[in-house]
């Protein structure tokens, strides 16, 4: 059964592995820095999605901290790439990813996290094998949920927008799919926060990556 889509666009958190542990460990050894309280892994989670800038912005305004964010990054960085490389692939990815590139279907990655730290994750978990290309957040002036990276991947890879498939878990994948008109699939186990993933636009929302493998255009 051939694969109805020659370039399929990953989100990466949430997505392809579960990151939440040691993003969460990051921002915290960050907030002990500047002397803030720690927060469970649960509440950071539910900031997922957005960038770092974004995660570190919301950790120091639930801390009641007004802090210059600027100053904030660079330390939230270093600890960033202490842990980065503990995140795991969720069950299923790397087999998924492997048949797709066995049927010539082209792999890109685009997440909101730097593309410093993308590339070295993929490599440790067995992935990097099977993907094309690979835009981070400070890949391009835009990021998700703009639908704008998503079509530079596809252009790169000479792939016309109806053929082009996006798998995510987040209302950022949701929107970026929508404003670049490609196909989208959700799985149920990412950080969708209080996104309705039925309500999503979705061609299909998956409960494990090999389930990917049977879906079908509508």
């Amino acid at each position: 059964m051939t694969f109805p889509f020659s370039l399929v666009i990953f989100d990466l958190d949430g997505t392809l592995v579960d990151s939440a542990a040691d993003i969460a460990e990051s921002v915290n050894r960050t907030l002990t820095d500047w002397k803030l309280p720690t927060v469970d892994t649960a509440r950071i989670t539910d900031w997922i999605g957005e960038g770092s800038r974004k995660l570190i912005t919301y950790a120091f305004r639930d801390a009641g901290s007004d802090a210059d964010i600027d100053a904030v990054m660079p330390g939230f960085l270093e600890h960033y790439a202490e842990t980065a490389l503990d995140a795991v692939a969720y069950d299923g990815v790397v087999e998924t990813l492997a048949a797709l590139h066995a049927q010539g279907v082209k792999i890109a990655v685009c997440t909101n996290k730097n593309e410093e730290f993308v590339r070295p994750l993929l490599e440790v978990r067995g992935m990097l094998p099977y993907v094309d290309t690979i835009v981070g957040g400070n890949t391009l002036p835009e990021r998700k949920p703009s639908g704008v990276p998503l079509l530079h991947i596809a252009k790169a890879a000479e792939v016309a927008v109806s053929d082009v498939l996006m798998v995510g878990d987040s209302e950022s994948d949701m929107l970026a799919a929508h404003d670049a008109g490609v196909a989208l699939v959700m799985v149920s186990y990412g950080y969708r926060k209080s996104l309705d993933l039925q309500k999503a636009g979705a061609l299909a929302v998956i409960d494990r990556m090999p389930d990917l493998l049977s879906i079908r255009p509508r």
